[in-house]
């Protein structure tokens, strides 16, 4: 009878694990919204409400008085973090080319043991 339990539990996380992908909620693409300096008098209809909605590899950010699907920024605001480690590969591969490949907000930062997406700092 407890093993009946532990499969039911499983199945339930399976399910749980997979129900954001299979539900199609927020995705959101690589890159960050680029700087929106206009002041708008009179809002505008949106184009989209998440990055999903975009075709390619745009983003749904809020531009020109409205959220529109729009080139990601190149690059991420804040800083890389310090390097604090010693890399103990030779030649060791990079994981990301520049900041528009990165998910969420993270910047493509040398880390000592080649670049990768990571948190940046002073943002």
């Amino acid at each position: 009878m407890k093993s009946v339990g532990v499969f039911l539990l499983m199945g339930l996380l399976t399910i749980w694990t997979e129900l954001p992908s299979a539900c199609g909620l927020r995705q959101v693409k690589a890159g960050t919204c680029p700087p929106g300096y206009i002041r708008c008098i009179q809002a505008e209809p949106d184009e989209c409400t998440m990055d999903s909605d975009c075709k390619e590899q745009k983003k749904c950010c809020y531009c020109h008085c409205a959220m529109r699907c729009v080139e990601p920024a190149e690059n991420t605001p804040g800083t890389c973090p310090a390097i604090t480690g010693v890399c103990p590969m030779l030649n060791p591969p990079n994981r990301c080319e520049k900041d528009s490949k990165c998910p969420e907000n993270k910047k493509c930062c040398d880390t000592g043991c080649g670049k990768a997406c990571v948190w940046p700092e002073n943002v």
